[in-house]
């Protein structure tokens, strides 16, 4: 009996200890559950990550590359504006020649009308250079859709000596072919005498880049210098591309090869501009809307 008593109360220890220490284990484990819901309530509110500052941002190119593309259609518009006033410009009624020829400065692509005489021994050529017709320039030789009668050739121009002051200027009396390059091939063309002409205003002309150098003491002349041609031919620095019938005799000088250069650019930019905005938008939308990779 004693034997019994004594495992029992050893039971009874060890159920009482169990209990003990259960609760504590108990309590332990549930403490942070109390304190867990005070800590939700202490956060504070998350940032916005970077990219919803930087998707605004980056907005902007799209956006401002199709402004620059609206703004080069206006620009076209103008260039092309302006290009159809100087050749209206050119077909008004001709002017006398100024007594001052700093006037013609201001009169560029104005018809005047000289009277003189061609000094056809300080004759030069410009070349070479393609046929104008009706204000374009031909296609040139070898081209596919250039025609072999209108190849390159070059401008004939003539110092003339004018009536009433004796001044000498230069007159770019129109397009040759190469093959009445020699003076002998356009001996009916060389008027003597006095005439009277029409002929457009001209200023200098740039060197194009890459362009060789005019060389005169070797008569090769590519662009016109005014100031150059002045110097070795002796004359004043003043150039009228002349006026005449669109069909001259045979051998003579085409006349009427006004080049209405203007750079204009803008067709390229504006179609640049536009298909920058594009693609960009599109970017912008399947990474920031559709959240998808770039590429």
């Amino acid at each position: 009996m004693s034997i019994f008593r004594g495992i029992t109360k050893l039971l009874n220890n060890s159920i009482i200890f169990k209990q003990k220490y259960s609760r504590n284990v108990i309590v332990n484990f549930t403490r942070p559950k109390q304190t867990l819901a005070p800590s939700l309530k202490l956060q504070k509110p998350q940032r916005k990550e970077p990219g919803e500052i930087y998707k605004w941002i980056l907005l902007m190119i799209p956006v401002t590359s199709f402004g620059l593309g609206c703004w080069q259609v206006y620009r076209l518009q103008w260039k092309l504006e302006l290009l159809q006033m100087l050749k209206s410009k050119s077909h008004a009624p001709p002017v006398p020649m100024p007594e001052n020829f700093n006037d013609l400065q201001t009169m560029e692509f104005r018809p005047v009308r000289v009277q003189g005489e061609f000094l056809h021994d300080k004759e030069i050529l410009i070349g070479p250079r393609a046929l104008i017709e009706n204000d374009v320039a031909m296609p040139r030789a070898g081209s596919l859709i250039s025609d072999p009668k209108k190849n390159q050739g070059y401008l004939v121009v003539t110092p003339f000596k004018l009536s009433h002051n004796g001044e000498i200027i230069l007159i770019n009396r129109g397009w040759i072919p190469q093959n009445l390059r020699p003076k002998e091939k356009r001996q009916a063309s060389m008027v003597e005498g006095e005439i009277t002409l029409n002929g457009i205003v001209r200023l200098t002309e740039n060197r194009s880049p890459f362009m060789p150098k005019n060389n005169p003491e070797k008569g090769s002349w590519l662009y016109r210098d005014l100031d150059q041609m002045s110097s070795h031919l002796d004359c004043a620095p003043v150039w009228l591309d002349a006026q005449g019938i669109s069909d001259p005799p045979e051998g003579w000088p085409l006349p009427n090869q006004t080049r209405f250069t203007m750079r204009n650019e803008h067709l390229s930019y504006l179609i640049t501009w536009y298909m920058l905005s594009a693609f960009t938008a599109v970017m912008w939308h399947r990474y920031f809307v559709r959240k998808l990779p770039l590429l």
